[in-house]
C-alpha cells in the first residue's frame, strides 16, 4: 500500500466535492490535523473510519486503500512480523474483500486488541455471524460478550448454540437474563439446546424453581 498515494486520493476527492478538512473531521469525530496528516501521507485513517470516509467521498473503501487503483491485493506473508500500523493497513485491505473470512485464522493470532475489535465490528456490522465459530477462540471475554449481545439482538440463537462452549458464566448469565426478559416462542423452542450449558442456579432462574426434565 502506498500511503502517499492514498493521501493524495483522499485530498483530490475532498476537493472535487468542495469539502473542507474541518468538515471531514467533524463528521468523523477526529481533528482537522488528523485529516491533514492523512492527506500528506503521514499515516492512514484508522480502520473504523474508512467506511464512513468512503461514503463522504462518494467512493469505495477499495479505492481509498489503493489510492484510486482498481484492485487491492493483500499480502499475508509475515503478518506476525509487521508493526501495528502495518497490520492496521493490511487488515483494512482484507476486510473489503468478499472472502475476507478465509484469512481470519491467519491474522487473528497475531492481532492486537484494536485490530480484533475492528474485525469484530466489521463482522457484526455485516451480520456475518456464521464466521464467529472459527474466531471465538482468539477473542477475549469482553469481545465474546459483545458478540453475544449482537447475536441476542439479532435473535441468532443457532449461532449462540454453536459457540456456547466458549462462553463463561458471565456470558451464560447474560443469556439467562435475555430469555427471562424476552420469553418469545422462538427462544423457548431452542431453550432445551442451551440447558446442558447452564448451572443449577441459572436453570432455576429460568424455570422459576421447577425441575427441568
Amino acid at each position: 500500500m502506498d500511503v502517499q498515494k492514498t493521501g493524495d486520493f483522499i485530498k483530490a476527492r475532498r476537493k472535487e466535492l468542495k469539502l473542507t478538512q474541518t468538515h471531514i473531521a467533524d463528521e468523523l469525530g477526529v481533528s482537522a490535523q488528523a485529516v491533514s496528516k492523512w492527506e500528506r501521507g503521514e499515516n492512514l485513517p484508522d480502520v473504523g473510519f474508512i467506511p464512513d470516509l468512503a461514503k463522504m467521498l462518494h467512493t469505495t473503501i477499495e479505492e481509498i486503500l489503493s489510492g484510486g487503483a482498481d484492485e487491492v491485493q493483500p499480502d499475508l506473508n509475515s503478518f506476525a512480523s509487521l508493526n501495528p500500523s502495518q497490520k492496521t493497513e493490511l487488515i483494512a485491505k482484507i476486510l473489503v474483500l468478499e472472502d475476507y473470512a478465509i484469512t481470519l485464522d491467519e491474522i487473528l493470532p497475531y492481532s492486537g486488541i484494536p485490530h480484533k475489535n475492528a474485525i469484530l465490528g466489521h463482522i457484526i456490522n455485516r451480520r456475518d455471524f456464521e464466521v464467529l465459530e472459527q474466531i471465538t477462540t482468539y477473542l477475549d471475554n469482553n469481545m465474546k460478550l459483545t458478540i453475544l449481545h449482537a447475536l441476542l439482538n439479532d435473535t441468532r440463537y443457532d449461532i449462540i448454540e454453536d459457540i456456547m462452549p466458549t462462553f463463561n458464566r458471565k456470558h451464560r448469565d447474560a443469556i439467562v437474563d435475555h430469555i427471562a426478559a424476552n420469553p418469545t416462542q422462538e427462544i423457548l423452542d431452542t431453550l432445551e439446546n442451551f440447558m446442558p450449558f447452564f448451572d443449577k442456579n441459572q436453570i432455576e432462574r429460568l424455570l422459576g424453581g421447577k425441575n427441568y426434565e
